[in-house]
């Protein structure tokens, strides 16, 4: 006897841009769910969203496996990943897996990175303190999560702790961006939106050996408590009378899972984290890893209900959501002498040899595909492309090169 099998949608993973998706007074997360919709189509129309072109998303060795075994077929699409299910008729409509699924299921798929112009455009942490990768997921393991997005929640401001600009963090109590380096709550920040973007705060596997960079100078003792809850797992011990820059951390023998690390030391240095250590998930050329599990308990992050039956009328979608980064746009002028200052932008002085003129704007701009108009004096100025970014000072920089143009 012939017999069909149908295969459901168990789940989407969206991974969307800022840098593809907003345009000059009009973020992309500030529209409504159809303007959004349409916008993404209308890029994906005329193939300007090549955001998937750099990155590829493969499962495990181990999921590898459970997908043959559960009769789940998975694909990378234009826009993330598609998970599909052999699925059977319950009752009342219901749908069910053809092959039962356990709630403790997990799905893995290692993300990796082609081009590192993504980086440099997304507003990342360029010098993290860990060699971690983003860890992502619906698991209730990891708290603070608004559906769709899968990333965590921006926690509070730590006092002396250096942000990167760019960096996301609640400052007096307000989500606030970094625009400028900085470890102080009292300058270099501005309110923002709380789009639920990638933060730093998923950026948290690990393996059980790995190296801690210091983001204070002056520390000649520093503790390492490992906790699991309030009990202590493991304390390590470092000290050096002319400073400490990096502590190599061994938890050889850990069992996998997710941590606090309280770091102590002297010059009133204290820092805390949340670590996932594990084994064999954390991959060293990997950028993130992506975990699903079927049965959370938030019925808004569930691939299916504790009956076994997959969710209606139809399989979530989550979203990994990157923020274009903000940086001070930065000009070196070959051709001529430009004309008198304009008060938007400051000249910075020298100007290297053969440079007429180097012109750094006053306040920073999102990256974006889309042609934003910035002009000096009466002149439009092209907009960089942002593979190419610098530090001047405590900024972040997108540096452009003018041969030609003459202002």
């Amino acid at each position: 006897m012939a017999f069909q099998i149908t295969y459901r949608r168990l789940a989407v993973v969206n991974m969307l841009h800022s840098f593809y998706l907003d345009k000059e007074g009009s973020d992309y997360y500030s529209l409504s769910q159809e303007d959004q919709e349409f916008r993404l189509a209308d890029l994906l129309m005329d193939n300007r969203y090549s955001l998937m072109d750099n990155v590829t998303i493969a499962p495990t060795a181990a999921t590898e496996k459970l997908l043959r075994g559960q009769r789940i077929v998975y694909r990378q699409t234009s826009t993330g990943l598609v998970l599909g299910i052999a699925s059977a008729p319950g009752l009342n409509g219901a749908l069910t897996t053809a092959v039962p699924a356990s709630g403790q299921l997990r799905l893995q798929f290692v993300i990796r990175l082609k081009n590192a112009a993504l980086l440099s455009r997304s507003n990342l942490r360029i010098n993290p303190v860990f060699p971690a990768c983003y860890y992502f997921t619906n698991d209730d393991v990891i708290s603070g999560k608004s559906f769709p997005s899968l990333s965590t929640a921006v926690k509070e401001f730590t006092d002396g702790r250096l942000y990167e600009m760019g960096e996301m963090a609640i400052v007096n109590g307000n989500v606030s961006q970094a625009i400028a380096r900085t470890a102080s709550a009292a300058t270099g920040w501005v309110a923002a939106d709380d789009f639920h973007f990638i933060n730093e705060y998923d950026r948290i596997l690990l393996p059980q050996k790995f190296s801690y960079t210091f983001d204070q100078q002056g520390i000649t003792q520093v503790n390492f408590v490992l906790l699991k809850g309030a009990d202590e797992i493991k304390t390590l011990l470092f000290q050096h009378a002319d400073g400490l820059q990096e502590a190599v951390l061994d938890f050889t023998g850990t069992p996998d899972g997710i941590y606090t690390l309280k770091i102590t030391g002297s010059n009133n240095y204290d820092r805390s984290y949340t670590v996932y250590l594990h084994t064999t998930l954390y991959q060293k050329d990997a950028w993130g890893v992506l975990d699903l599990v079927m049965h959370p308990a938030d019925v808004a992050f569930q691939l299916m209900d504790a009956d076994g039956l997959l969710t209606m009328p139809s399989a979530p979608v989550f979203e990994l959501r990157f923020a274009s980064r903000s940086t001070y746009w930065k000009y070196y002028l070959q051709k001529g002498d430009p004309p008198g200052a304009d008060v938007n932008w400051e000249e910075v002085l020298p100007a290297p040899p053969g440079i007429k003129k180097v012109i750094i704007s006053k306040q920073p701009y999102p990256l974006m595909q889309a042609y934003r108009k910035v002009s000096y004096a009466t002149v439009n100025l092209p907009n960089p492309d942002g593979e190419m970014i610098s530090r001047q000072g405590n900024l972040i920089c997108s540096e452009i090169l003018l041969p030609k143009m003459k202002l």
